[in-house]
């Protein structure tokens, strides 16, 4: 049986649908199980052992700014790619844009299962009704599986590090030797909107107090578009940092921070990386989504969050006008007492 996923969305989304991806392996142990992700996802979907095979598709309609015109064109792009493929079953995981369940509907799929967005939905042959409002995304993915009879007991991340990303990460370390006890720190800086970045004034405050009542190593992280941020927090800035942005791929990210003692960011793709990774996380997390959903999943996550009235907004950049910015609320000596305490918690252990 040919099984095929549509995963469209972006780099948390995919994380969190890890348990989803291995229950169906599990209930399909013979079939041959494909995934279509966008090409910033492909890394971390070639590299699950769950998929049989990765096809990248970036679509349009979930970009921002993009003329009526050209989504309509890239959803028909990929429904006759799908239709090429004779798919029996076909589960489509995203619940925001109509588009979604109207590709899936039209894919030619014999089974084809997404979420119920009205008229639509029409030519799915099963619609799922939309997950309750309180529920965390990893329980959303499941809740499609579950409506369709797959069950899962493990609701556990997981992620897939090769020996190539790890010697990658180990090359990006300073070859010195750490003093006894000396902590490794990662802080990535990045976030998909403006809506969920910390300043730069706040990041540079909070690496200049770490290194200074820690002397911890210190590790900044980000891609290629946070190379100016990045320059703005680093001008000026009196303590040693390893500037590793836009130098590593996902899961050459993931490999250093398991090096490290702790991984600070914002509500990010690569801090779901990271906690999928399993290691100690703070989440900054902004008040555009809400944290009960899309909080990282993890052993060791704590998250630092605020709930104003206009939360959650679900705007790419801040829309108020009188000067609150839910972002502003998360205090350095908040995230610094939570930075010690994880590490002395380390200290303690045997």
């Amino acid at each position: 049986m040919e099984i095929l996923l549509l995963r469209l969305d972006r780099i948390g989304d995919f994380v969190l649908g890890i348990p989803s991806y291995r229950a169906l392996r599990q209930a399909y142990p013979r079939d041959h199980i494909s995934v279509v992700v966008p090409s910033f996802v492909a890394e971390l979907a070639k590299g699950c052992p769950y998929f049989d095979e990765v096809y990248i598709f970036d679509a349009l309609w979930l970009l921002p700014g993009q003329p009526l015109w050209h989504r309509w064109q890239s959803a028909w792009k990929l429904i006759r790619f799908l239709r090429s493929k004779k798919i029996d079953l076909l589960f489509d995981f995203r619940y925001q844009s109509r588009l979604d369940p109207m590709v899936a509907g039209l894919s030619g799929a014999q089974q084809r299962v997404g979420y119920d967005l009205g008229w639509v939905s029409w030519f799915l042959t099963l619609k799922v009704s939309q997950p309750e409002a309180a529920s965390h995304q990893v329980d959303r993915n499941l809740h499609l599986l579950n409506e369709f009879g797959v069950t899962a007991s493990d609701k556990n991340l997981e992620l897939w590090i090769k020996e190539k990303d790890h010697k990658t990460a180990e090359n990006r370390i300073p070859s010195q030797t750490l003093l006894p006890n000396v902590p490794r720190v990662a802080v990535h800086v990045g976030a998909a909107t403006p809506s969920k970045r910390w300043g730069t004034e706040s990041f540079a405050t909070l690496l200049y107090e770490i290194h200074a009542q820690t002397q911890a190593e210190l590790y900044i992280l980000g891609s290629e578009h946070d190379l100016a941020f990045v320059q703005d927090i680093l001008d000026g800035l009196r303590c040693p940092v390893v500037n590793l942005v836009g130098k590593l791929s996902l899961l050459e990210v993931a490999a250093l921070a398991k090096e490290c003692n702790l991984f600070i960011g914002c509500d990010s793709g690569t801090t779901h990386v990271a906690a999928a990774a399993g290691v100690p996380i703070i989440c900054l997390f902004s008040a555009a989504n809400e944290v009960e959903v899309w909080k990282p999943v993890g052993p060791q996550v704590r998250v630092l969050t605020h709930h104003p009235e206009c939360s959650p907004c679900r705007s790419h950049a801040c829309t108020r006008t009188d000067g609150y910015f839910c972002m502003d609320e998360i205090k350095v000596e908040d995230v610094l007492e939570e930075v010690k305490t994880i590490l002395s918690s380390q200290k303690s252990k045997p």
